[in-house]
């Protein structure tokens, strides 16, 4: 899990734009990128500026929000 800021939530596409942490699983370094979500229903509970914990994969060439929790 990592942490992440979510910086911006597109509901159409289906994608979490957020600032995170670094991705030990995808050997990626901190940033800000656009991610899919495997879960479009989690879109409708965030909001930019929200905390969340967060595991991303690589689903078919996609990288993907598998697992979310916010953070109070």
């Amino acid at each position: 899990m990592a942490d992440g800021l979510v910086k911006k939530v597109d509901k159409a596409a289906g994608k979490l734009t957020l600032a995170h942490g670094p991705l030990q699983n995808l050997d990626m370094p901190a940033m800000t990128m656009v991610f899919r979500v495997k879960d479009s229903a989690w879109l409708n509970q965030l909001a930019a500026g929200d905390k969340i914990r967060f595991m991303a994969e690589n689903v078919n060439g996609l990288l993907t929000v598998t697992h979310l929790v916010p953070v109070k």
